[in-house]
């Protein structure tokens, strides 16, 4: 045991540890996705596969041998979404500029937000940040028009065609109403939620946009970021919270050394 370390050079510390730092990233990005459980079961099948082998168990060692041959190739076309996000979100965490949001655009958006809670009036608003959401405009009411609370309400009003969609806002602007969102696929969600909350967390999945929903049903209002669910707001909670994650302290670029160390930072 003793030789082993004994023999163990600089670069081996230094290889294990950034296995591991990149391991913790991947499970933190990962956390509280079907792909988790998913890898879960699959590593619990590559440690079958291990005592199997070892206990010269042949005929299980060889129907697991193709699906460990093939671990690559599965982990890549069943988790092509989660993949896609996990790279996507890298990216943006280590070397793109932090989308800001000009406090006006924040009150419209929250006071509209209230208002409809007061009426009822269902709602799904999406506040596109990095990565675009172009391909969720398809079939939507195009716009180009400066938020204002009146003009949310009314693409919310019972009766108008764009009232059961989502409104995608970019920048200062309101691009689309009427948008489909795909649903959460997560089957750990709460059986009692509705339609707007499942599409706005399966958005939240799959980009890192914010989406604000209204429940039709009870006014509560939520919001729902990287694939959670922040419930039964008020219009300051709301306010705050979109203050917080949209206009952060400003940083200093720093170098790309330093960036680097700031993705493997805390989250």
């Amino acid at each position: 045991m003793l030789q082993i370390f004994t023999h163990l050079r600089w670069q081996d510390l230094l290889d294990i540890i950034l296995v591991a730092i990149i391991l913790y990233q991947m499970i933190l990005l990962l956390k509280g996705t079907q792909a988790l459980q998913v890898l879960a079961g699959m590593f619990l099948l590559f440690v079958v596969y291990l005592g199997a082998r070892s206990l010269g168990l042949f005929t299980l060692e060889w129907l697991l041998d193709g699906v460990v041959r093939s671990f690559l190739l599965i982990v890549i076309i069943l988790f092509q979404a989660d993949i896609r996000r996990v790279l996507s979100r890298m990216g943006r965490k280590a070397f793109l500029p932090t989308y800001a949001a000009e406090p006006l655009i924040l009150d419209e958006i929250s006071e509209a937000v209230e208002t409809m809670s007061g009426q009822r009036l269902g709602g799904l608003i999406v506040l596109e940040r990095h990565a675009s959401l172009a391909d969720y405009l398809e079939g939507a009411v195009k716009l180009d028009a400066l938020i204002t609370r009146e003009l949310l309400i009314s693409l919310f009003w019972p009766h108008n065609p764009t009232h059961d969609g989502a409104v995608i806002v970019q920048g200062e602007r309101i691009v689309a109403a009427g948008c489909t969102l795909p649903l959460s696929a997560n089957p750990n969600l709460d059986p009692a939620l509705g339609t707007r909350h499942r599409a706005a967390l399966g958005l939240s999945e799959q980009t890192d946009a914010l989406v604000i929903v209204v429940s039709e049903t009870t006014g509560q209002i939520s919001l729902a970021q990287g694939g959670r669910l922040f419930r039964d707001l008020s219009r300051v909670q709301l306010r705050q919270a979109l203050h917080q994650i949209l206009e952060p302290p400003p940083e200093k670029r720093g170098t790309w050394l330093e960036k680097l160390a700031r993705f493997f930072g805390a989250q």
